[in-house]
Order: C-alpha cells, then structure tokens, then sequence
C-alpha cells in the first residue's frame, strides 16, 4: 500500500534525523527558503466509467464507456519559505498528461420498430487526459549530516482535471448496426484531495544540491458533461528527481 510505504519512510526519517540530531551533525536551517524542479513518474492506474444516453429515432440510446487512465511522467516545480525553526510553509505544482484508449458498448433503437434496440460495441482512441496538481504543504527540516537532509510533511492537494469523455456513438447498418465512430466532448472538473511527502536533498555547494521526492497525493474530481456526470479518482504515489536551491 502507498500509504504504509510513505508512513514507513516518515517513521524511518524522523529516526535518522533524531540521531543526527544527538550526535549535533545538522546544519543550521536555511535562512529564508528553497525551490525545486523535479520530474519524476506517478505509479498506479485510475478506471473511469460512464453510462450516458442520447436521442436517437425518437427514442433514448444508451452507451457506456470504460477507460483506464495510466500512470506516466510528470513534471514538478515549487518552493518555499521557513516560517519558524525548521517548520517550511512550502507550495508544488505538478503536471502530466496522456491520452489512452476505451472500451465502448451502447443499445441503438432500431429505426423503423419502436422499442426495439440492438447491440453495438467497438473501442475509441485518443481520450486525452491532463492533470494539473498544486500542493499546500507545511514541511519540517530534518538535518542528517551537513550534506543530506529530508524534509518531511503534507497538506491539502487542488486538482484539476482536463479530459475528454464519450459523449454519443454512430452507427451504420441496418438492421443490425456496427459502430461507425465515437463522439467525444473536452470536460474540465476540480477536486481537493490530500498530500505526504519526503524530500531528500544532497547539497553540493552550500546553496545548490540534487534530490529525490517522495510522495502521495490523491483526490477524487467530478467531471459534468453532456452525457452525466462522472467521479475520476486522480494522483497517486510519485517519485522525483531534480535540483534544490537553498536561499
């Protein structure tokens, strides 16, 4: 599970960061703040189903359709400012994108009997999908040595989704239909969910440095089309790498 990996690594750093702590190797807090570009990958899938209808022939077609939104590259950029002792208020925004393929199936009346419908199924390519995330986060700076620290934390996650969604079929054919093409319409939505997070960073000068992040950042987002409304979960568990710079 994301969440017991991401529990395991903050229990694992809050040690680290005792002992450096007894042994008096931590540098001193950064005075004022950091920023950071990482880009990284997101693990996991999302399903996303709909079930919608459309007038046809004086009667009601019906659709459904199934997607399943993969994981992929993303990109993050961010930063933020120290606000007492080693406590950081800090803000990211990460992007990805993709476009994948779904499964459809619908009930088209037939157009000289009414009340009667026939089956049709068939697949539509190119569902773009863009995800755009922006984390609130209070982190705390835990020194290792005076090279390596981690900053350890979360808060709450704005997401907003960009995806096209199934919105009528086209058949051709009578009397038994076959799925000519697939209608689809561009549906924004916004959604909060929730972030955690582990950052690693090595400093190669006292200001500049590499690093690693760790995180989870989930939430659910309603999309409204024309067809209904759908629930899309969005996020999962990512991990980055990239520079850090000190101020």
């Amino acid at each position: 599970m994301h969440w017991t990996r991401l529990a395991g690594l903050l229990v694992a750093g809050a040690v680290l960061a005792s002992a450096a702590d007894a042994a008096a190797q931590g540098p001193a807090p950064f005075d004022s703040g950091y920023a950071h570009i990482n880009f990284g990958v997101q693990a996991g899938s999302h399903d996303l189903t709909q079930n919608g209808s459309f007038p046809l022939f004086d009667e009601q077609a019906t659709f459904s359709a199934a997607t399943e939104i993969d994981g992929g590259a993303f990109f993050d950029i961010g930063g933020g400012a120290r606000v007492w002792r080693e406590l950081y208020a800090g803000l990211s925004y990460t992007h990805r994108g993709d476009n994948s393929r779904g499964a459809v199936s619908g009930q088209i009346p037939d157009p000289l009997f009414f009340d009667r419908f026939h089956p049709v199924a068939g697949t539509v390519d190119g569902l773009d999908h863009s995800e755009n995330a922006i984390h609130l986060q209070a982190l705390w700076h835990m020194p290792i040595t005076t090279k390596f620290d981690l900053m350890v934390g979360g808060g709450p996650s704005i997401f907003r989704v960009k995806q096209d969604l199934v919105s009528a079929i086209n058949v051709t054919g009578s009397p038994d239909p076959v799925l000519a093409s697939v209608d689809t319409e561009d549906v924004k939505g916004t959604g909060v969910g929730i972030n955690l997070q582990v950052d690693g960073t090595y400093l190669f000068t006292e200001r500049f440095g590499g690093g690693v992040v760790l995180r989870y950042a989930g939430g659910s987002v309603d999309l409204d089309s024309d067809a209904g409304t759908v629930s899309l979960d969005v996020g999962g568990f990512q991990i980055g790498f990239g520079l850090r710079v000190r101020f």
